[in-house]
């Protein structure tokens, strides 16, 4: 299989996920399960890329801040 047809079909497969994937339910998770979630992704990444900081100037935070910024807290 070549590199054009071995793309094309990787290409099909995401297509076809992106598909599934919108049909799918929304599902509703507590926020706990959530960060389990990450914590457990996180801790399978090697240890020279956790001490790595991707974003030094934290601006994926000033972003998060922002945005929390303008949703109204519930009464």
């Amino acid at each position: 299989m070549s590199p054009r047809e071995q793309w094309e079909m990787r290409r099909r497969q995401w297509e076809a996920f992106n598909r599934w994937e919108n049909q799918q339910p929304p599902v509703e998770r507590e926020a706990a399960d959530i960060l389990a979630d990450l914590g457990t992704i996180w801790s399978w990444l090697p240890p020279d890329v956790r001490e790595q900081d991707a974003d030094p100037e934290k601006l994926g935070i000033q972003k998060m801040r922002a945005a929390l910024a303008l949703i109204k807290p519930r009464p």
